[in-house]
């Protein structure tokens, strides 16, 4: 399987995943892939993240719902927000 992302900015780099994706594959990917690459399209803009809605995408981990995060926060401590949720990737 393939995996990729893009911005209004541009593309980022095409990463080959090996066999099915499962929850915590998906958040590596997002750790590994997503963030550097929004790093290097969008440096500190904020920017909104949108997934396909895949079982994968949606992992079983802690969620939170703190309104005193902001983005910056989020960015650098490796936090993804997905439908007004914050995804802790830990």
């Amino acid at each position: 399987m393939e995996w990729g992302c893009m911005s209004s900015h541009g593309f980022g780099r095409l990463h080959i995943v090996s066999g099915t994706v499962k929850a915590m594959d998906y958040i590596e990917t997002l750790q590994n892939k997503l963030l550097p690459t929004a790093r290097d399209l969008l440096g500190n803009q904020s920017w909104i993240f949108q997934d396909d809605n895949a079982p994968c995408h949606r992992p079983k981990v802690r969620f939170s719902s703190s309104k005193e995060r902001t983005r910056e926060n989020m960015f650098e401590s490796g936090e993804i927000a997905t439908e007004g949720i914050i995804l802790e990737l830990e």
